[in-house]
C-alpha cells in the first residue's frame, strides 16, 4: 500500500471545492467593459469589471555593488573583496479569475542565472474576510519573511530569515481577517525551518503545521503592515504577531512536534517610520543526535527625514543555543548591526529605490550557524571582525 502524505491527502480534496460553492456560470462576455492601464502598486493592468476579472504583470531588478574587509585574517586571505551581482530579478502576473478566484505566479532569477518559479498559488475567498490558498507560497510565520524584497527597509534580509525562516512552500493556507484587530493564518504544507537553504532532508517526507497571528492593539488599517518601510501620512499603529510552527514527520510512526518554533514580534509604525522588534526560538530533534535549541534576535527601525529620503538602522543577533559543535571549534553568537540610507523617489510605489548600506559583523561567520550568503552580504571567515559597505538600485514597474 502506498503511504501518502498529508499534503497529498489535501490535494485529493481539492476535488471537493465544487461543493463550497466554487463552481459559477460563466459570466457573458462584455467587450466595452475591458479596461487597461497603470497602477504603480500592481503594474501594468486589465480588467473587465463585469466578469470580475483582472489581471497585472510586473517586475522588479536590484543591482548591487559590494565591499568586504576582513579584520584579523589570515595571511592567506584576502582582507579586502568586492563584486557586482545582480541578486534577484523578479517577474509576476497576479490578478482574480472571477469574484472569488485569485491567483498568483511570481518568478525569481537569482545572480547565477537559477530560475526558480517562487510563487504560484490558488486562493478562494469564501467571503471578504475568509479564504484559501494552494500552491507555491510564502509561509506566515516571522513578519520579515511575510515581505517581498522590495518590501524590505534594508537593502537584504537579515540573518535571522535566513537562519530561522521557513519561506516558500507547497501547502495549503487558511486566512481570515476579524475586524480591525485580529487576522490570522494557518498553514500546512511541505517546508521546513530555513527551507529558503539547502540543508539535508529527512528520510521521511516532512510536513509543517504553523500559523502566524496578528494582534493590531493600536489602529484600524492593515494596510500599514504591508511593507516594512512606514511612509509618510500614516496613522500611528501597533502590531503583535505570535507565530508557532510543528515540524510532521511520518515515518513508520507518526512523530508530532519532533521540532517546533515560535516566532514573537512587536510592530510600531506612525508618520513616517516603522520599528520592527523579532525574537525566534527554533528546538530541533535530528535523527541521530540530542535535541538542541537555537535563538534569533533581531531589531530594526527607519525615519523618513524627507519625504523620499529615509535614515535606518538593524540588530541581528542569532545564537546557537546549545547546539553541539560539529569539529573541535565551539559555535559562537552571530552579532552585527548596519545602518543605511534609503531614496524612494515616487511615493506611489516601493520599487523604486536607491540604497547606501554600511555594517560591521563582530563574530567570525563561519563559527556561527548563519551560513554564507551572497545576499546577506558577510563572507565566509574563521576570524572574528568584518567591515561591509554596499549600494544597491532597485527599479521596476
Amino acid at each position: 500500500m502506498t503511504r501518502r502524505s498529508p499534503i497529498g491527502l489535501l490535494a485529493s480534496a481539492l476535488v471537493l471545492l465544487p461543493a463550497l460553492g466554487m463552481a459559477q456560470e460563466e459570466p457573458e462576455r462584455n467587450p466595452g467593459g475591458v479596461e487597461g492601464g497603470y497602477d504603480p502598486s500592481v503594474g501594468l493592468f486589465v480588467t473587465d469589471s463585469e466578469a470580475g476579472f483582472n489581471l497585472s504583470l510586473g517586475a522588479y531588478s536590484q543591482f548591487r555593488y559590494s565591499m568586504n574587509w576582513r579584520e584579523d585574517r589570515a595571511d592567506s586571505v584576502q582582507d579586502f573583496e568586492q563584486e557586482f551581482s545582480i541578486p534577484r530579478t523578479e517577474i509576476f502576473l497576479q490578478g482574480s479569475y472571477t469574484d472569488r478566484l485569485d491567483f498568483q505566479l511570481r518568478t525569481s532569477i537569482t545572480d547565477g542565472s537559477d530560475f526558480e518559479l517562487f510563487v504560484a498559488y490558488l486562493a478562494y475567498r469564501f467571503s471578504e474576510d475568509w479564504n484559501v490558498t494552494i500552491g507555491k507560497q510564502f509561509i506566515p510565520l516571522s513578519r520579515e519573511d511575510w515581505q517581498y524584497a522590495q518590501d524590505l527597509l534594508a537593502i537584504d534580509f537579515s540573518a535571522n530569515d535566513n537562519t530561522f525562516a521557513a519561506g516558500t512552500a507547497l501547502g495549503l493556507v487558511l486566512n481570515a481577517t476579524i475586524q480591525d484587530w485580529l487576522r490570522f493564518w494557518i498553514a500546512l504544507d511541505d517546508g521546513s525551518f530555513s527551507a529558503k537553504r539547502v540543508l539535508p532532508m529527512a528520510e521521511e517526507s516532512d510536513a509543517l503545521l504553523s500559523g502566524r497571528f496578528e494582534f493590531q492593539i493600536a489602529g484600524t488599517d492593515w494596510s500599514v503592515w504591508d511593507d516594512l518601510i512606514g511612509r509618510r501620512g500614516r496613522p500611528f499603529s501597533v502590531l503583535v504577531g505570535i507565530a508557532p510552527a510543528y515540524l510532521v514527520r511520518t515515518g513508520k510512526d507518526l512523530r508530532f512536534g519532533d521540532e517546533h518554533q515560535l516566532n514573537l514580534d512587536l510592530s510600531l509604525n506612525g508618520d513616517g517610520y516603522q520599528v520592527l522588534v523579532a525574537g525566534s526560538w527554533t528546538a530541533r530533534n535530528p535523527r541521530l543526535a540530542d535535541r538542541y535549541n537555537n535563538y534569533g534576535l533581531y531589531a530594526q527601525g527607519g525615519f523618513f527625514v524627507s519625504d523620499t529620503w529615509q535614515l535606518y538602522g538593524r540588530y541581528d543577533f542569532v545564537s546557537p543555543g546549545d547546539q553541539p559543535a560539529l569539529g573541535s571549534q565551539e559555535l559562537e553568537d552571530f552579532t552585527a548591526v548596519s545602518a543605511g540610507l534609503n531614496w524612494l523617489p515616487f511615493r506611489r510605489t516601493n520599487r523604486w529605490k536607491i540604497s547606501a548600506e554600511v555594517g560591521h559583523l563582530f563574530s567570525a561567520l563561519n563559527n556561527t550557524i548563519v551560513a554564507p550568503s551572497g545576499t546577506l552580504g558577510w563572507l565566509a571567515s574563521d576570524t572574528a571582525g568584518q567591515a561591509l559597505l554596499r549600494l544597491q538600485a532597485q527599479f521596476g514597474f
